[in-house]
């Protein structure tokens, strides 16, 4: 088994591990919502066409726009949580929808209104490229994030986090039908998207 399969397979076992337990040791349920900003990295090949070079070369963007988000989930201690997200965003390569599941370790920072928390996260993703030559689809995400949790009531809380996701999502304009002639090879454009990140600001409400 090759290691980022490894990897993957890691994190999903914990995740779904912390999921099943998460109903006979919640304390705290909560819910929440939050804006952010996205950055989205694409690489973009080219091949056939007359006018296209046979060693083509991949040229790798990133494109940034806003992203909004939905979650809930439950805090098992003090010191742990678990909870899941579905968010949405659109650039002008993409639009994306993630469902993910997340745990967090949180560490108190000098008083019990601050805490500093990091974690790990995997799901699914949803890709709509803009162009109409070419399909949607279901790839698998998997990352991390960090940030700081305020406290402002015993309820109600505020979080400034940063999440990365590595993405493995690949779509081509290829025709359904081979050409007629070889020499009439149709131009291919694949475009593959390979990562996320997301700088955010939530508000939840803990019941």
């Amino acid at each position: 088994m090759s290691t980022p399969t490894r990897n993957k397979t890691v994190i999903i076992a914990a995740l779904i591990t912390s999921a099943i337990s998460m109903p006979t040791m919640a304390a705290d349920w909560f819910v929440g919502g939050g804006v952010g900003a996205q950055q989205n990295g694409y690489e973009k090949e080219v091949t056939g066409g007359a006018s296209i070079p046979e060693n083509s070369p991949i040229t790798s963007t990133s494109e940034e726009n806003e992203f909004y988000m939905i979650r809930a989930g439950a805090y098992l201690d003090d010191n742990n949580r678990m909870y899941g997200t579905y968010s949405y965003n659109a650039d002008d390569s993409t639009s994306q929808q993630s469902f993910i599941i997340s745990y967090d370790y949180l560490v108190p920072l000098g008083s019990s209104k601050l805490n500093w928390f990091i974690g790990a996260s995997a799901g699914g993703n949803h890709v709509s490229p803009e162009a109409d030559n070419m399909s949607s689809g279901n790839n698998f995400v998997w990352g991390g994030q960090t940030g700081i949790i305020f406290n402002i009531t015993e309820n109600l809380s505020t979080e400034l986090g940063y999440r990365y996701l590595d993405q493995d999502y690949s779509v081509s304009n290829a025709p359904d039908e081979p050409v007629a002639t070889p020499k009439a090879t149709s131009e291919v454009t694949t475009l593959s998207a390979t990562d996320s990140q997301q700088v955010y600001l939530s508000v939840d409400y803990r019941f």
